[in-house]
């Protein structure tokens, strides 16, 4: 988090009086609350009483994910998954659910545990809400990745539609 300090990435609020208060504001008001709270959680996980019950067996399991996906990609090129559970919801419709919002990632943990590239892609629509595929590849296959998005582009308008909730 130390590089989004509002200085050379990231939000940086207006006329700060000291340097502590540009790092403080611009990172509370630049961070919602979601990614707050997803910090402080990540902080409380890596703190010392809980490193060793929670964090080792977190890597224990990340080297088994990533095992999973490299004999995967022994088998085929590329993976195409859904991004999330469920067509994307309406806006704020679960910002006060972060249940509710950490099931909406449930797809596109893995793939980062396993530090994969991925892309996500428009493929449809459902009630006026849009729906995505992921698009997952073996390490250092981004200019592949994106070679195959843009040729999935070239034959769909999935990415040239907009939402009803943003209709005028």
């Amino acid at each position: 988090m130390a590089r989004f300090d509002g200085i050379r990435y990231g939000y940086r609020c207006d006329n700060p009086t000291s340097l502590s208060d540009l790092y403080r504001r611009s990172r509370s008001e630049g961070f919602g609350d979601e990614v707050k709270r997803r910090i402080l959680i990540g902080t409380y996980v890596l703190s010392s009483g809980y490193y060793d019950a929670y964090y080792l067996k977190a890597q224990q399991v990340r080297r088994l994910i990533r095992r999973d996906f490299i004999d995967a990609f022994k088998e085929v090129d590329m993976i195409l998954t859904p991004t999330s559970p469920e067509v994307a919801f309406s806006l704020n419709a679960k910002k006060d659910n972060p249940v509710a919002m950490y099931d909406s990632d449930i797809f596109t943990i893995a793939i980062n545990l396993a530090g994969l590239p991925a892309i996500s892609l428009p493929i449809g629509f459902h009630d006026g809400l849009p729906i995505d595929g992921q698009l997952i590849g073996p390490h250092f296959s981004e200019t592949s990745l994106l070679s195959i998005a843009h040729q999935y582009q070239q034959y769909t308008d999935w990415h040239q539609r907009i939402s009803h909730q943003f209709d005028d």
